[in-house]
């Protein structure tokens, strides 16, 4: 357990994890303008899509880039509008929403959607109900897993076009592939639940993902499957792992279910986490190992 001597209890803000670079980041809540390694001697290009009503934001980097760069950009944002075509519980035509609505059954929906079906039927199972997209009101919603899936998929989209470096940012949920600079491993920071100008802590990604999950400033948007309401433990719940959407719905899970969530990591060997609770913070696994 490690005290937070500079965290201010008494107020709620959204719990997330940003990229640290030289220029401050859009997102969710006004994050720290945080000065640490740039790209370096590499070169970098970036992106900001909005969908999904947030904005994901590209952070590419290195010595060069291949000529169709910008198809192969334009690709990986296709790609994000057709994640919203399948899973926006928002649309009719989605086919989320009409297997929601009883008007397609799962065998007919397209494979990509009984994959992630089943991948957050895994986190449900691994987190004891803890993850349950199957209990939220008007059917099943796996936006919880999907955000930080989404973020993985493009991030190895890019790689697989042909790029080194990338960092994909779905508002909180960010897939790093590759470095950020020569040498040096993508640097992410996590927010201070209590005072979004604040990072309380820094890791360093290489080929993995990093998700957190808190309270809003603009409200609670935390379900609890075990209660029906909007209660939860931690103030701010982090994981880091090779999996983004399972570190997406992991984050979410632990948010509610508290301590007893370590218990899922027995499994997961190479994960970490990092809670936050009442101005405390409590943590295990090789991206804190530094910390003692």
């Amino acid at each position: 357990m490690a005290g937070l001597e500079d965290l201010a209890v008494g107020r709620h803000v959204q719990g997330r994890s940003v990229m640290i670079t030289d220029t401050r980041m859009e997102g969710d809540v006004d994050t720290p303008s945080v000065t640490l390694a740039g790209p370096g001697t590499w070169q970098r290009r970036t992106h900001v899509e909005n969908v999904w009503g947030t904005a994901v934001t590209f952070d590419i980097r290195g010595e060069s880039f291949p000529e169709n760069f910008d198809d192969i950009l334009a690709d990986a944002i296709a790609y994000l509008h057709q994640v919203d075509a399948w899973f926006s519980t928002y649309r009719v035509d989605t086919p989320i929403t009409m297997y929601r609505n009883g008007l397609m059954p799962l065998s007919r929906t397209p494979t990509v959607v009984q994959e992630v079906l089943a991948a957050c039927q895994f986190a449900r199972d691994l987190t004891r109900g803890a993850f349950d997209p199957w209990a939220v009101k008007g059917g099943v919603d796996p936006s919880g897993y999907v955000k930080g899936w989404a973020a993985g998929k493009v991030a190895d989209q890019l790689i697989q076009a042909g790029l080194a470096n990338v960092c994909v940012d779905a508002s909180g949920d960010i897939a790093c592939r590759g470095q950020q600079a020569p040498g040096e491993d993508w640097t992410i920071g996590i927010i201070n639940p209590y005072d979004n100008q604040q990072v309380v802590e820094v890791v360093t990604i290489r080929d993995g993902a990093i998700a957190t999950s808190g309270l809003y400033a603009r409200g609670d948007h935390i379900a609890n499957p075990h209660t029906g309401t909007s209660e939860v433990f931690y103030d701010s719940a982090t994981i880091l792992g090779p999996d983004a959407g399972l570190a997406d719905a992991l984050a979410t899970a632990a948010l509610v279910e508290g301590p007893n969530a370590a218990a899922w990591f027995a499994d997961l060997p190479g994960w970490s986490v990092y809670f936050i609770k009442d101005g405390q913070a409590s943590y295990f696994g090789p991206a804190f190992a530094h910390l003692g």
